[in-house]
């Protein structure tokens, strides 16, 4: 399943790999906290999601840069501003850690609920997302709304707490 953690990279990769990558977004973004009082983890989502979320949103709005380039894998959204995503080379791993804006992620996800007529209060979308979680006829449907509602309350969590939003296959 595909989720979104609001925290470290201790919580979300193994030890020596999270050590590498801290390190190195502590060197790239030294302005940067990588301390978590509280994990948040969205509920998981099918996979397929993501690239049906991305597709959408490139379909409805004009650009979205930091939602539709960056992969559910090994990637991470900073709460800062970046201009565009960054590929940053992580000792031991084979792939570079994918970095997009938060800020900017959050916005993009905005302009695409306003688009699509998708809820982005709180409220509204625990609701609809408990609706497609409680129904098990659902779990298969309109997976890019269960993603874009995952996601939008994870960036939420992590923009609220000053944390990194990591994408994470489980």
């Amino acid at each position: 399943m595909l989720v979104f953690i609001a925290g470290t990279p201790a919580d979300v990769f193994a030890p020596e790999l999270a050590n590498g990558i801290e390190t190195e977004l502590g060197a790239r973004f030294p302005s940067l906290s990588m301390v978590a009082a509280e994990v948040y983890r969205s509920e998981g989502v099918e996979p397929i999601g993501w690239s049906r979320l991305q597709a959408r949103v490139a379909q409805s709005i004009p650009s979205a840069p930091h939602l539709t380039s960056i992969d559910a894998y090994q990637s991470v959204y900073l709460p800062m501003p970046l201009a565009a995503v960054q590929h940053l080379i992580i000792p031991n791993a084979a792939d570079p850690l994918e970095v997009g804006s938060l800020d900017a992620l959050l916005e993009e996800l905005r302009q695409f609920a306003a688009s699509a007529e998708l809820p982005t209060d709180d409220v509204e979308m625990m609701q609809l997302s408990a609706h497609y979680l409680e129904d098990d006829a659902l779990f298969d449907q309109d997976l890019d709304v269960q993603t874009y509602l995952q996601l939008m309350l994870a960036a939420k969590q992590s923009a609220a707490h000053g944390l990194p939003l990591w994408i994470s296959i489980e």
